[in-house]
């Protein structure tokens, strides 16, 4: 039988190839921000984009929280030069996408909806 942590590898893999080349970098991280496995690109700092995305979610939950709107069900940072996508995987691990600049965010949120609850019923 795999690993959990290869069978997290197959599911970001099936991610990125499913989205061809919008994807630039996926990580799945634990609420703490420790990276499970990651898929980023080599120019960038897989434990940083971890730590961030931990802090992204912790923040935009308390928000929801504070306005009584629910549990949210991603966080984007939408920038020039691209997107970053933050969605609950589980109770206890997150997604993190890194998009290049024009990607289809309708095909990658679809997918990463289903990345996110294959990688939850993981943990």
């Amino acid at each position: 039988m795999e690993s959990r942590q290869a069978q997290i590898t197959a599911i970001l893999e099936r991610l990125a190839a499913n989205t061809g080349n919008d994807v630039n970098g996926v990580a799945a991280v634990g609420m703490d921000g420790i990276v499970l496995v990651s898929r980023m690109s080599a120019d960038v700092n897989a434990d940083r984009v971890g730590a961030v995305a931990a802090t992204m979610m912790g923040v935009t939950r308390r928000v929801s929280g504070e306005l009584r709107i629910g549990a949210p069900q991603e966080t984007i940072i939408n920038s020039l030069q691209g997107t970053f996508l933050v969605l609950p995987a589980g109770n206890q691990s997150l997604l993190a996408i890194a998009l290049r600049q024009g990607a289809n965010l309708g095909m990658v949120r679809l997918e990463a909806a289903d990345a996110a609850r294959d990688i939850g019923m993981l943990i």
